[in-house]
């Protein structure tokens, strides 16, 4: 069990060098330590602007100095607020609009193609899609948290910096309407959908009728996948959740808050997973995310989540 410390705000994180909270109620002993971290989740409005802070924001402490730790008015946060872009805004509407027009004209067709002896493989199927789409969400989700810089050409801006910002403001994402906490998802599950939809116009009905349990499989990883930065962003809602949602956080189907605020500890080293959660406690047990970044550490030299301190750090 770690010391304690004082209790921060649901969500927040402590900033560089503060010590790390008390583990949160309900988890069990043998559960890894609180002493590491990523993520974005709330109440819907407009695209994200850091001076729209409602009541779900943390409690930021006033250093001496009078820059913030962390929160809305953190250097950082506002630095990286600013380059949300009217280009980035344009990808995410398109990215919105394409995704669910073919889930909706690829759920038509699975339901078509289905037969109530599909009804075991489907089953697995999905199950085994949930699982698939938190474990690509954990990975997607160290990789971006570790490597990388905002200064990227392309993928910096347009993917890096909302990790950045989320780490240094966690409730930012609360104030994210729904394309904006949505767009990249969906943007990612793009090509899937395109080629299940080639798949339903080209392909025989025969073909389609033996391929269906494989197809409801990619369709749940693909919904799960577009869902997870939802899913995350309800991770850090303390306000307003409708109870069906909050029922699903507490009975861990989908990623519950107390579960996500491991990550939310400086310096964000573990718990990568989003979606449900399911996978964060196994692969801490085989240290797999720090196996991953020894190895990368010593072909490249690069040391993991230095651009993530390095945000966390600005002052001015």
């Amino acid at each position: 069990m770690l010391p304690r410390a004082a209790v921060l705000a649901p969500g927040a994180s402590p900033g560089p060098g503060r010590r790390s909270p008390p583990p949160p109620a309900g988890l069990e002993e043998g559960q890894p330590p609180r002493g590491r971290a990523m993520a974005s989740g709330g109440a819907e409005s407009g695209p994200h602007r850091p001076e729209a802070a409602g009541p779900q924001a943390e409690a930021a402490e006033e250093p001496e100095g009078g820059s913030r730790r962390w929160g809305a008015q953190h250097a950082g946060a506002r630095e990286l607020a600013e380059l949300y872009s009217p280009g980035k805004r344009l990808q995410e509407w398109i990215s919105v609009i394409l995704c669910f027009s073919l889930i909706c004209f690829n759920f038509y067709n699975l339901l078509f193609y289905l037969r109530l002896e599909h009804t075991p493989s489907v089953i697995v199927g999905i199950f085994a899609g949930v699982i698939t789409a938190d474990f690509l969400s954990g990975l997607f989700h160290w990789g971006a948290d570790t490597w990388g810089s905002v200064e990227l050409p392309i993928v910096g801006k347009a993917f890096i910096r909302p990790f950045r910002e989320h780490h240094i403001d966690p409730t930012a994402i609360t104030r994210h309407d729904f394309i904006e906490t949505n767009g990249d998802n969906c943007f990612m599950t793009l090509v899937p959908l395109a080629n299940m939809a080639y798949k339903f116009v080209s392909f025989s009905p025969e073909a389609l009728y033996e391929t269906c349990p494989w197809e409801c499989y990619v369709f749940a990883l693909i919904i799960f996948i577009t869902m997870t930065n939802q899913i995350h962003k309800w991770s850090h809602t303390y306000f307003g959740l409708p109870r069906w949602v909050i029922f699903l956080q507490d009975w861990h189907v989908i990623l519950p808050r107390k579960h996500h605020r491991i990550h939310h500890v400086s310096p964000h080293e573990t718990y990568f997973c989003i979606t449900t959660g399911w996978l964060n406690y196994p692969l801490e047990k085989i240290r797999f995310w720090r196996c991953l970044e020894n190895i990368i550490q010593a072909v490249t030299g690069e040391k993991p989540r230095a651009d993530d301190m390095k945000w966390a750090q600005k002052i001015k």
